[in-house]
């Protein structure tokens, strides 16, 4: 069995989304690092929150057929086959 390329899976999704997901992505991430750095455990689990929505708002926004084409890159890592 062989290693899974994460690499190529964050590709995927990573060719797929929009710019300003992204940057959505981006914002919340610099406020969840901001909390890790500067705020207790109520900030922290707060904007990790955020940060889990903007991940979720993006995978979203994704188009059935992105969603096709990132499932079979995931399928051919992790098993070596396509799915149709």
């Amino acid at each position: 069995m062989s290693k899974i390329d994460h690499a190529v899976i964050l590709n995927a999704y990573l060719s797929r989304l929009t710019h300003a997901d992204i940057e959505n992505l981006l914002m919340h991430d610099k406020k969840r690092v901001h909390a890790m750095l500067n705020l207790g455990n109520t900030g922290q689990a707060q904007a990790q929150a955020g940060f889990y929505a903007a991940v979720c708002n993006a995978v979203n926004n994704l188009l059935k057929h992105d969603v096709m084409l990132i499932e079979n890159v995931i399928a051919r890592e992790t098993f070596g086959e396509y799915t149709e």
